[in-house]
């Protein structure tokens, strides 16, 4: 396993809301600018399979690899020799949630995704994280 991005932050909004909005992969884009779609061919829940689409890149299959009621949300992305895995994570602290959101790579080919990707997650992550953050505080 290769670790290619590890985000965390903190908000005065539940946990639940976060989680919320990591489960409802229709509206990823309003805060993620790295994604332009995140579609499931099956009802939410581990294992279920759907193809994302990243700004600028191609559609590409992914599945549900962890799903904690108000906690845990992580999907899998199936590249060529390798897989993706985002797992989001949040908390609730004295006053709020803590999230962490972290990005590895598994595969026989993992070594050459990440030295392909592995800045681009990283900004990508800290980047909707941050904006994830700030639509909470709006709304």
């Amino acid at each position: 396993m290769i670790e290619v991005a590890r985000v965390r932050a903190e908000s005065k909004v539940e946990p639940g809301w976060f989680h919320g909005r990591w489960c409802d992969l229709a509206t990823h884009q309003e805060w993620s600018d790295s994604m332009e779609y995140l579609r499931l061919s099956e009802p939410l829940a581990i294992g279920a399979r759907g193809v994302s689409k990243a700004v600028g890149g191609t559609p590409t299959p992914f599945v549900v690899t962890a799903l904690v009621p108000g906690t845990v949300y992580a999907d899998t992305t199936l590249l060529r020799g390798a897989r993706l895995t985002v797992h989001h994570e949040v908390r609730a602290v004295d006053g709020g949630s803590r999230l962490e959101v972290h990005a590895y790579l598994q595969g026989r080919r993992a070594r050459r995704w990440a030295r392909r990707m592995g800045d681009d997650v990283q900004r990508s992550l800290e980047t909707d994280l941050a904006n994830l953050v700030a639509l909470a505080g709006r709304g």
